[in-house]
């Protein structure tokens, strides 16, 4: 007759080393906690929320009332003043570590930035935000970087870093573009200091 089936022998407790043991408690005092992570992807997420919100009200005007026309805007990111949104830095790239405070996003116009359109981010951005979370957040501008700072009320107080940019810029840079265009209205465009891609809103 067959041998009988033997069981699975069980593995035994796996020993934890004094290195081991080092090492974890070095990973504890650099990792973020967990209410730290959460209070970051907050605001986070109540940012890109707020701008997808605050960019279909900017383009609210180009329908004239067209559901259609505006239906359309909607859809193609192209025919959008903020074309997308992006998350970069230590965000991105899962980096943070306890007592790690600033944040960023990029957000991406189709024409160069100007601190005409950086007002109107701001205070659009600022409304949306009053919406999702009352006086939770305070935005405020900085037109020498291009970009707009989200600061949180509670006692975390992060700050998240907007940065304005545009692919216009990268053109220029890559000989595409024309060294002027892309700005409306004859206004000077910001230069941010940060060029990258993004996804559509």
């Amino acid at each position: 007759p067959p041998p009988p089936l033997q069981k699975n022998p069980v593995a035994p407790p796996k020993h934890i080393s004094a290195h081991d043991r080092i090492v974890m408690a070095k990973h504890s005092e650099v990792y973020p906690s967990a209410e730290d992570l959460e209070a970051v992807q907050t605001i986070v997420s109540h940012v890109e929320c707020a701008l997808k919100a605050a960019s279909d009200q900017i383009d609210a005007p180009k329908a004239d009332g067209d559901p259609a026309k505006a239906e359309s805007t909607s859809a193609d990111s192209k025919d959008r003043v903020l074309r997308g949104v992006m998350r970069v830095g230590l965000v991105a790239k899962g980096l943070l570590l306890k007592g790690d405070a600033k944040l960023e996003l990029v957000l991406m116009c189709s024409n160069k930035p100007t601190v005409a359109l950086l007002k109107q981010v701001a205070e659009k951005l600022s409304e949306q935000l009053e919406v999702i979370s009352k006086g939770a957040y305070k935005v405020n501008e900085c037109p020498q970087d291009a970009a707009v700072t989200v600061k949180s009320n509670s006692e975390s107080v992060l700050c998240l870093i907007i940065h304005l940019t545009s692919p216009l810029f990268r053109m220029e840079q890559t000989g595409r573009g024309s060294e002027g265009g892309g700005a409306c209205g004859g206004q000077i465009p910001l230069r941010p200091r940060r060029l990258v891609l993004s996804v559509p809103l």
